[in-house]
């Protein structure tokens, strides 16, 4: 099964986004944000995985192929580019997925209807929207991420729009707006962001919360298993939200 691309500008810029598009899909599509710099066809075996629950991977604006304009790069800006897939598909009703920074514009957008979310699942990454020091411009594009330097995955005028237009906020509390079942995966290996002290905030939040380890998974949880965490949200889905 290969994935499809798609396109759409109903939040302003033209955005790309791949849809594994099953030919009978079953229970409600899964929407993924991924992380900071992600591009979609670095989860093209994750859409396939997946099988007959569609899933929906968004390049927000300023990744990939989407459009890169020269501002709006909040997370308001951001949330509103998912919105803009799910409107284009005529979704409704959806599960959401999450990977690192992608997590802050999924829980903005989810927190907008909370009655649209079926569930969450977030991949290592508090409740929170981080404000983003001028220096992590310099610092992350000295970086690699999955074999690529980060110079060749986003470019550095839209990183520092990202960082220009970031905030400082937590979203612990209003977590208990969303009435779905609240999935959290963390890494089992090194340099993860989910520490003991922030599940217990999870925990605090969402009382019902279930947290699953990614077994040896850094902060990359799709490192070194790539199916790990999608196997993690299968098995969420079919026992917490059967039929959906």
């Amino acid at each position: 099964m290969a994935a499809i691309e798609r396109w759409t500008t109903r939040s302003g810029p033209r955005l790309h986004y791949l849809d594994n598009a099953p030919d009978e899909p079953e229970g409600l599509p899964i929407l993924f944000a991924p992380g900071l710099s992600d591009l979609a066809d670095e989860y093209l075996d994750t859409l396939e995985h997946f099988g007959a629950r569609r899933v929906l991977a968004v390049e927000v604006r300023g990744r990939g192929r989407s459009d890169a304009p020269s501002s709006g790069y909040a997370v308001a800006d951001q949330a509103d580019d998912l919105q803009a897939v799910l409107d284009e598909e005529g979704i409704d009703r959806f599960h959401l997925m999450t990977f690192s920074r992608g997590t802050s514009w999924g829980l903005e957008l989810a927190l907008r209807a909370p009655e649209r979310v079926a569930s969450v699942a977030i991949g290592d990454y508090k409740a929170v929207e981080v404000h983003l020091p001028e220096t992590f411009v310099d610092w992350q594009m000295g970086t690699t991420f999955r074999g690529r330097p980060m110079d060749e995955r986003i470019d550095r005028a839209v990183l520092e729009r990202i960082v220009d237009d970031s905030v400082g906020r937590e979203l612990w509390d209003e977590l208990s707006r969303l009435p779905g079942p609240l999935l959290v995966a963390r890494p089992g290996g090194e340099g993860g962001i989910l520490g003991d002290e922030a599940i217990e905030r999870y925990r605090s939040a969402r009382p019902d919360v279930e947290v699953v380890v990614i077994p040896d998974a850094p902060h990359d949880l799709f490192r070194p298993d790539r199916l790990a965490y999608p196997r993690a949200v299968i098995d969420f889905l079919r026992r917490r939200c059967p039929g959906e």
